[in-house]
């Protein structure tokens, strides 16, 4: 992600509204994770339970309702202008049917905004670039992904449908989260390894709770400050 965008996120932390009580983006109430992943990878498994675990909120459509309330606009129209944001002849068929003002910078200032309220306060934040919003703040930040055909496997296996169609929808749903996050923060690479403390690919995981003891502790560690501290913003670190 550029400088510009990580500078331009730092600038909103600063102007955002946190919630009542909310602790400090260095140091939260509780612990933060932000997690991405694939379509069938296990990651909104994991999610829920890392939330359960920790004694956390999952914030996953309350992210969205939230957005909502500070948009004062109804939750299914910021969903739709969600779900087009990278897609040009989405976000022109929700101007043409919504009748809405609502664009896509304000969605993302709002956006951001929530993010690093949850940040101060804690809990297991799923999608929606989080990972990029707390790129600086005490937050694990998590992918979780796998292959196509064995996520695809995965779901038909779970009843969601053939392989054929779970292939196709993997590849879609995929396609569709990268170029919401680049569309909306400009960044060329929705998913740079850099930006995230840990990448876990699922493919021979049989138990999803080994992932999630793993990164309990990783999360733990983290919140607790067991971390290198950045020496500058150019991401060199000291001891």
């Amino acid at each position: 992600m550029p400088h510009t965008i990580i500078s331009a996120i730092s600038a909103m932390a600063g102007a955002s509204a946190p919630l009542e009580t909310a602790g400090s983006l260095a140091h939260p109430q509780r612990p933060v994770i932000a997690l991405s992943r694939d379509y069938g990878s296990g990651g909104d498994i994991i999610a829920a339970r890392l939330a359960q675990r920790l004694g956390v909120p999952l914030c996953d459509e309350q992210v969205l309702a939230e957005v909502a309330v500070r948009l004062k606009n109804n939750p299914s129209v910021v969903k739709v202008l969600e779900d087009g944001i990278g897609k040009a002849a989405d976000t022109w068929l929700y101007r043409f049917f919504s009748r809405s003002d609502l664009n896509q910078d304000a969605y993302r200032d709002t956006l951001v905004r929530v993010v690093l309220g949850l940040g101060r306060v804690g809990g297991v934040i799923v999608g929606r670039g989080a990972h990029l919003i707390l790129a600086e703040a005490c937050a694990l930040r998590v992918r979780v992904t796998g292959s196509l055909e064995i996520c695809a496997r995965r779901m038909a296996d779970r009843g969601h449908g053939t392989y054929d169609s779970q292939l196709k929808v993997a590849k879609e749903t995929n396609l569709r989260r990268a170029g919401f996050i680049t569309a909306l923060f400009h960044t060329p690479s929705a998913w740079d390894t850099d930006r995230f403390d840990v990448t876990v690919n699922t493919d021979r995981m049989k138990d999803w709770e080994d992932v999630v003891e793993m990164l309990l502790g990783m999360s733990t560690a983290i919140h607790a400050g067991r971390v290198l501290e950045p020496e500058s913003s150019q991401g060199h670190y000291s001891p």
